[in-house]
């Protein structure tokens, strides 16, 4: 493997930022890097119809596809999509904080909405979108950090309107959150575009 060099200038502030927060500046840089890298290719995965054009429900283990956007950039993964059911991991850390430090309730509800979304999708024929009519979220548990898993599972999937579960639970089996959501099928010239 051929090693390439990519020089980065920083100001004096920059730098003296960058050394305050990390003791090997250079990993820290190379890392948020390639976290962009990832960003920029799920985008570009995404714009170019990928998630839309692959058989089958998207699931980023099973089927090597990219995270999508909001999973590159949130960081978690789809672990499992089909007949109506999804399984997400989501590695919450610090950089998941509010201002209290716990977990932060957008996050949270954006992991458990994605595994809705995704068991949604699954169930829906290929020239199908939908968007979401209503999200409703119980916080049932703080967490400061730690693995969770949000699953999500279709309860309800009419020809119009679907009703979507989802419950995440903690490293322990707790239930850390409970949600729901109303989706609303897409068919035709609703669907384009989506």
């Amino acid at each position: 493997m051929t090693e390439r060099t990519l020089e980065l200038t920083l100001t004096e502030e920059e730098h003296d930022r960058l050394t305050d927060v990390a003791d090997d500046p250079e990993t820290l840089a190379r890392d948020a890097l390639f976290d962009r890298v990832e960003l920029a290719e799920s985008i570009a995965f995404t714009q170019d119809g990928g998630f839309r054009s692959v058989e089958g429900s998207p699931s980023t283990r099973e089927q090597g596809m990219p995270r999508p956007p909001v999973g590159a950039l949130v960081g978690f993964d789809i672990e499992h999509v089909a007949d109506g059911e999804s399984r997400i991991e989501f590695e919450a850390g610090p950089e998941h904080a509010n201002p209290m430090g716990t977990l932060h309730g957008g996050v949270l509800c954006d992991v458990g909405d994605a595994a809705m979304g995704t068991a949604y999708a699954s169930t829906l024929d290929d020239e199908a979108s939908f968007t979401t009519l209503e999200l409703k979220v119980n916080y049932l548990r703080p967490v400061w950090d730690g693995r969770l898993t949000a699953t999500g599972r279709v309860v309800s999937g009419g020809r119009t309107v679907g009703l979507v579960e989802c419950d995440v639970h903690d490293e322990d089996e707790r239930l850390v959150a409970r949600l729901s959501s109303t989706c609303l099928t897409l068919r035709g010239e609703q669907a384009s575009g989506r």
